[in-house]
């Protein structure tokens, strides 16, 4: 017969990929890698990009992240990276996703907030720059009381519109709903002989939720306190009606300490205000306020800046269960810590909340 050759794989170059990559396989169905995302490509594809576009070290860009495929795939390679998305939940997603990476590197969650509101209120409320800024405040309100189908009140200091029988204050686009500023509201009710007030507010002051819902009761005042949604700024969705307020939902919490300086969270409560957006089927499985949540997480030493998670806990399709209480904390130091608890509910929203502790 005739001669024999052996050829090893690592010395054959292999053919050049052309323009058709027609290689590599859809995401499986059952695989670990899907994330249940419409949009989401295989890990396998972005692979191949990001090996053949930067180096270790290079800085990689996904403005529409999705599920977060890129992201993952590039801090898996040793590459820094930035991802932006509209969808809260294609960011949780992504969250979840990176947390889930052995070793992955300390990241933050950020969002436009303030900055994108006002560019939203000068766009869509100003026609040239030099329009009086009172006026685009007086179009903003003017517009949320619509949204909310309140009609507006003139003659009062805080109080801008009504609602049937409530009396209703729209919260600034660039600062949280602070404490104070409900209580002057609450002052002005009382002063009309009103009973029931709502606050829409875009954000609102650490440590609002549940005193000052408290506190308007004990002085005879129904408070509601409304998230306003992003979604008012998106012209497709208002004009659609797609635009729905709920209140703020709020957290309850059992924490622990010990001699030994170690600190264990419990969750006890969660309200969730938007039960009536999940489907029928879906609503029937949910037993308790714990099914609500998808994600919570805890910053041992909150300082007022950038949530910094010490301990998280999550969901993932293989396991449906979520612990209720955390790991026991140890602190170095005796000292008065504050700590936030942040949770994600089964719609990608955020609440937080902070507590005062004394470890001795």
């Amino acid at each position: 017969g005739g001669g024999r050759r052996t050829i090893y794989l690592d010395e054959v170059p292999g053919d050049i990929v052309d323009s058709v990559w027609d290689d590599i396989p859809p995401v499986n169905p059952m695989g670990s890698e899907r994330w249940e995302f419409a949009t989401q490509k295989p890990e396998a594809l972005l692979e191949r990009i990001i090996k053949a576009s930067s180096d270790k070290g290079s800085l990689v860009a996904d403005f529409f992240c999705g599920s977060g495929t890129t992201l993952a795939v590039a801090e898996k390679l040793g590459r820094r990276w930035i991802g932006c998305d509209l969808s809260r939940w294609a960011i949780h997603v992504t969250r979840k996703r990176l947390l889930g990476i052995e070793n992955c590197k300390p990241f933050e969650v950020l969002n436009l907030g303030k900055y994108e509101r006002k560019y939203w209120m000068g766009v869509t409320f100003g026609e040239k720059k030099k329009d009086d800024q009172q006026m685009v405040i007086f179009q903003y309100i003017a517009f949320m009381l619509k949204l909310y189908s309140a009609e507006p009140l003139t003659g009062m200091q805080h109080i801008h519109g009504k609602k049937g029988r409530a009396l209703v204050h729209i919260g600034a686009v660039d600062a949280p709903v602070t404490i104070d500023e409900v209580n002057a509201c609450i002052e002005e009710c009382l002063g009309v002989g009103q009973s029931e007030l709502h606050i829409l507010g875009w954000e609102w002051e650490m440590g609002m939720t549940p005193y000052i819902v408290q506190e308007a009761k004990r002085r005879g005042v129904k408070l509601l306190l409304v998230t306003i949604p992003r979604e008012v700024m998106e012209q497709q969705a208002v004009d659609k009606g797609d635009i729905r307020f709920f209140e703020v939902a709020h957290l309850d919490v059992d924490i622990k300490t010990n001699e030994k300086r170690q600190v264990t969270v419990t969750l006890t409560d969660f309200a969730f205000p938007y039960s009536d957006m999940i489907p029928e089927d879906v609503r029937e499985k949910i037993k308790k306020w714990s099914d609500y949540i998808d994600y919570w997480a805890i910053d041992w030493n909150f300082q007022n800046d950038t949530f910094m998670n010490g301990w998280v806990a999550y969901r993932t399709r293989k396991n449906r269960k979520l612990p209720v209480s955390s790991d026991p904390h140890t602190y170095e130091k005796p000292g008065t810590y504050t700590i936030m608890v942040k949770v994600v509910d089964i719609f990608g929203n955020d609440t937080s909340q902070t507590f005062e502790i004394e470890v001795k």
